[in-house]
């Protein structure tokens, strides 16, 4: 934990890597369509790819051809092994090795995401649910052996609401700090009103929107043939997500809802905004239909979104100027290949940042955000 020597530290955004143990509680009628994790034979060059989960007659993650993704679940694949951190600490299994793992970091508060739902892993929505129950009841019951180390979000099936609702409900007495999505609902963006049972459920409960990168835009994802393109492309469905929230209407149904953006960066920040400043400005003068109560700079100014970044980005000052010095958050990304980057101590290393503001984004806005 923090000394005197040094700055308490929440990482707002590290994960899970999951093994089968996670969907021990899946429950009926899907108990039959358990995934399962299975042997992949490689090509040369691919020795580390050698796991996947099979779910209802498809492997995720999928390193080929067209909509590819790379992930380190399965824990048991060769690529998990070659880590750094140990399968205990990238699986949980025993939490204490990821304490363990804090501890050397200098983490003080570490929220977990999951890894396996950064893909559609199937067109069944209510498969797609009962899989994420499972994984949350699973964690819940994990993070309570540390409870002031390990905090968590609940993984949320967005594409069906009403089950959405209902999981924010349970997983907020489970203790979650907040209801992980991506940016779109499927192929869907997610100001349809379709999803607003989930927005009002959110908002009622106080319980922040973590809006997370990944591949669960299938008409996107589809698009991409390559490894490189499926990891760089990842975050646009996340622009998609601010623009639902501040450009679709989302927040002036819903103005005391709390929306954070998660591992997409944020220099792109002072391309999309000023973008849709200027469109607001053009359309507004004409009446055009469609259009969000207010500008986009009004939304930040009211602080409901917030946005986690990497620490060596170079527009981080123009950032902040733009979303606030209140909103921004960092994270250590671990297990994840991108720990290494070390976020955390560019943060901390940077002579155009502040120390007020660099306090703000290794402490005081993440626990503001998720409400400790």
């Amino acid at each position: 934990m923090a000394s005197n020597s040094r700055p308490f530290i929440i990482d707002a955004d590290s994960h899970v890597e999951e093994g089968e143990n996670v969907w021990a509680h899946l429950d009926e009628p899907y108990t039959s369509r358990r995934p399962i994790i299975v042997e992949r034979p490689t090509r040369p060059g691919e020795a580390a790819l050698d796991k996947v989960w099979l779910i209802d007659g498809h492997t995720f993650p999928n390193y080929n051809g067209r909509a590819p993704s790379v992930m380190g679940t399965p824990v048991t694949s060769a690529f998990a092994k070659s880590k750094p951190f140990s399968i205990e600490s990238q699986s949980l299994t025993p939490p204490e090795a990821r304490i363990a793992d804090l501890d050397k970091a200098g983490i003080d508060v570490q929220v977990l995401f999951p890894t396996v739902f950064l893909i559609q892993l199937t067109p069944d929505a209510g498969l797609e649910a009962a899989l994420m129950r499972s994984y949350n009841t699973w964690l819940a019951e994990t993070c309570a052996r540390f409870p002031e180390r390990l905090k968590w979000v609940a993984t949320t099936p967005v594409r069906s609401p009403a089950a959405a609702v209902e999981e924010m409900r349970r997983t907020k007495a489970l203790g979650a700090v907040g209801a992980q999505i991506h940016g779109t609902g499927g192929d869907a963006m997610l100001h349809d009103l379709q999803f607003d049972p989930i927005w009002a459920e959110a908002e009622a409960l106080n319980m922040p929107i973590a809006v997370h990168t990944g591949w669960t835009m299938p008409s996107l994802h589809s698009k991409m043939d390559s490894i490189y393109a499926s990891v760089t492309l990842s975050a646009v469905p996340t622009m998609f997500g601010l623009f639902s929230f501040v450009g679709g209407g989302i927040l002036d149904r819903f103005p005391r809802l709390r929306v954070g953006l998660f591992e997409a960066g944020a220099d792109w920040l002072p391309y999309l905004v000023p973008r849709m400043e200027r469109y607001f400005g053009v359309y507004d003068n004409l009446n055009w239909p469609g259009l969000p109560k207010g500008r986009p700079s009004d939304y930040f100014a009211a602080g409901n979104i917030y946005l986690a970044c990497e620490g060596d980005e170079r527009a981080l000052p123009q950032v902040a100027e733009i979303l606030g010095e209140d909103h921004l958050m960092t994270s250590a990304d671990m297990p994840h290949e991108e720990a290494l980057e070390d976020s955390i101590k560019h943060v901390q290393d940077r002579p155009d940042l502040s120390n007020s503001l660099k306090a703000k984004i290794l402490n005081e806005n993440a626990a503001r955000f998720y409400g400790f």
